[in-house]
């Protein structure tokens, strides 16, 4: 059997292709949540996340979220959450909670450069807006930002060796354990025996 001329091998193989495209069925699709947990634990991320997209100057709203979204296994989204937060909140007087939000989200996912980044940025602005940063919040990331400091100068890479990072950084900190003696310890008194009931 011989073609036509204007009728190709190839073009039978297109017609053929594009009825099977067009005729054959639509495949079943199926979706699930990609959060893992409770049916409580995924409504209170969303509703950290509806509190976050309806202020988003909020830096309490920003940090929520990040920290719900490391909790739920999403260290990337967190980040992203984050750092998108700490943009939209720069001119907010908690934009200190949004900037140490990222960086405690980089500092989960091992990331140590870019979270003493967000460290200082979130100390200096915590500084900056010291009617909205108490100062026991302001002496805690001063702490957190010499750790990561400390272990980001001493050049170790976390993600190759994570308890080398942690022990330079606290080498850093002078660090006090209180160690109770039990022989000096003076005798607890046992309580007084019930009274006899009639």
């Amino acid at each position: 059997m011989q073609l036509p001329r204007f009728v190709g091998i190839v073009d039978l193989a297109v017609i053929t292709v594009v009825a099977v495209a067009i005729f054959l069925p639509a495949r079943e699709m199926y979706a699930a949540t990609a959060q893992k947990g409770t049916d409580d634990q995924r409504f209170e991320l969303a509703l950290a996340e509806a509190r976050a997209i309806a202020h988003p100057d909020d830096g309490i709203a920003v940090s929520e979220v990040s920290r719900r979204l490391d909790e739920a296994g999403f260290k990337d989204w967190a980040i992203e959450s984050a750092v998108h937060g700490a943009a939209a909140t720069s001119k907010s007087p908690t934009s200190w909670r949004a900037l140490l939000a990222a960086s405690v989200a980089y500092v989960e996912r091992l990331d140590a450069t870019p979270a003493l980044d967000y460290a200082n940025r979130a100390l200096a602005a915590c500084t900056a807006t010291a009617a909205s940063c108490p100062s026991w919040e302001e002496i805690r990331m001063q702490l957190y930002q010499q750790h990561l400091d400390a272990g980001v100068k001493s050049g170790i890479d976390p993600h190759k060796d994570p308890r080398g990072f942690r022990r330079a950084a606290e080498a850093a900190l002078r660090t006090i354990h209180i160690k109770t003696n039990d022989q000096n310890r003076e005798p607890v008194p046992a309580p007084p025996a019930p009274t006899p009931a009639p």
